[in-house]
């Protein structure tokens, strides 16, 4: 059965806690599992993650912490208001409602300042700061509900990139072998920096979201700093002028391109299917173009946290996917990564052989996952088998267009019996068949820091 190119990242919730429903959507096509920092506590982190490995040892496992994120504390029930009500916003447990992960935010605001509540359902407007409160006028929404984020239009903040729960979840990650750390808000370079210090020697790799202007601007530094870019389209869309984000959307697939780093592309993809079955036509056409514009995995968060067809909504992503990808076209791109020259010149040199002869796979044996994400960034036709030295580096390439991982965790030092090993290896995991032309890429070694050859043969042939 074809297996879609592009990667489907999943928001774990109580609709997907159900190990029956994560096993029908492992089966869809999930390869991230995505649990946010910002409603989940160490207990249930540990508890869907030994759920998820459970069922997978493939899927990748993502913590999504706050970061800069502002939200309001978790209050019985809805306030309702209407056009013109004051809304007193306060700073401590003391107060009724207040932003519970900044308290401080009344020192950056001032009279006028908007305000945007619950991806912008509501909107108030800075009267006045008083006695550590931000008195404001509602200017739109029907009801203010607990935990949910506080947008700041335009007016840079000056909380500090990670909150206390942060630092708690990321040491909790990094003891527990996840793959993946996705820090809200980044607004440049030193917010990634800061999330690493946390990391320590962990491998595991820090994902960007890009939520508003400050990101946007920095943008090139953080791809930089960063292992990958998430499009967050909801806050981002409430922090800038929603038109805008099509044209950012693009910008940032490409950069990401030409740094052979994963773009993820998040936020209202196929929102629908949280109350329906099926997803609208607009919807459809934006996964689409999501794909068209080069995005290495696309994200759904409510439709399976909290929707009603979770599965369903993972199967549309599939079909999507795979129909979309009949219709990309190779493209080597003049990029400058910061990677080995011979690298780059190697996986350039796979693109015109794969085009000009007909290559059934291709097969790169990569120690760190690196080699097979240039590769990928040209986006041959062929589908990517990729031989890392370890589970989480296997894990990690989930993030990544058109990869299958897996692990090659002994090292064979001559030549051909490593191409042999290399070539029966995936052949026992049925990834190639005895009569596929496939394409080698490999160092001198297997597993190797620096890959410099390439080889050409059919599979049987080289497994022998």
């Amino acid at each position: 059965m074809q297996k879609q190119k592009t990667k489907i990242l999943c928001t774990i919730g109580p609709s997907t806690w159900d190990e029956n429903v994560l096993r029908s959507m492992v089966n869809e096509g999930m390869t991230i599992a995505r649990i946010n920092g910002a409603y989940a506590d160490i207990a249930e982190l540990k508890r869907v993650a030994a759920t998820i490995r459970s069922i997978s040892k493939n899927v990748a496992l993502m913590l999504d912490i706050k970061g800069t994120e502002v939200r309001l504390n978790k209050f019985e029930t809805p306030i309702p208001i209407k056009i013109g009500d004051e809304i007193v916003l306060g700073s401590s447990k003391q107060n009724a409602i207040y932003p519970v992960t900044y308290p401080e935010l009344y020192k950056d605001l001032k009279p006028g300042d908007m305000l945007k509540l619950d991806d912008g359902k509501v909107s108030l407007r800075v009267q006045k700061i008083e006695n550590q409160k931000i008195i404001a006028k509602v200017g739109q929404g029907r009801e203010i509900l607990p935990g949910k984020t506080i947008n700041t239009p335009g007016i840079p903040l000056s909380n500090p990139p990670l909150t206390p729960t942060d630092i708690e979840q990321i040491k909790f990650a990094v003891n527990d072998n996840w793959d993946f750390v996705a820090a809200s808000f980044v607004r440049n370079a030193q917010d990634i920096e800061e999330v690493k210090k946390h990391l320590g020697k962990s491998i595991i790799k820090v994902m960007a979201k890009i939520e508003d202007e400050q990101g946007t601007k920095n943008i090139d530094e953080i791809i930089d700093a960063c292992d990958g870019i998430i499009i967050a389209r909801g806050d981002m869309g409430v922090e800038m002028p929603y038109e805008q984000v099509p044209a950012i959307q693009k910008m940032m697939v490409q950069k990401c391109i030409l740094k052979a780093k994963p773009a993820i592309v998040a936020t209202h993809m196929l929102e629908s299917m949280i109350e329906n079955p099926n997803a609208t036509r607009a919807e459809i056409n934006d996964v689409a173009n999501a794909i068209f514009d080069g995005t290495d995995c696309v994200w759904l968060s409510a439709e399976t946290s909290k929707g009603k067809y979770p599965i369903e909504a993972v199967h549309t992503l599939k079909r999507i996917s795979l129909e979309i990808e009949k219709h990309l076209m190779p493209e080597i791109l003049h990029g400058d990564p910061d990677i080995n020259p011979i690298t780059v010149a190697l996986a350039r040199g796979v693109i015109d052989i794969v085009e000009s002869v007909s290559i059934d796979k291709i097969i790169v044996a990569t120690g760190t996952g690196k080699t097979a994400r240039i590769i990928s960034s040209f986006r041959p036709r062929q589908p990517i088998i990729a031989l890392t030295s370890n589970e989480t580096y296997k894990r990690q390439l989930q993030a990544t267009w058109g990869i299958t991982p897996i692990v090659l965790d002994t090292e064979v030092k001559d030549r051909d019996r490593g191409v042999k090993r290399i070539v029966k290896r995936v052949m026992a995991e049925k990834l190639v068949e005895p009569e596929d032309l496939v394409l080698v890429i490999r160092g001198t070694t297997p597993i190797t820091k620096k890959t410099n050859s390439l080889e050409v043969g059919l599979a049987k042939d080289m497994a022998k």
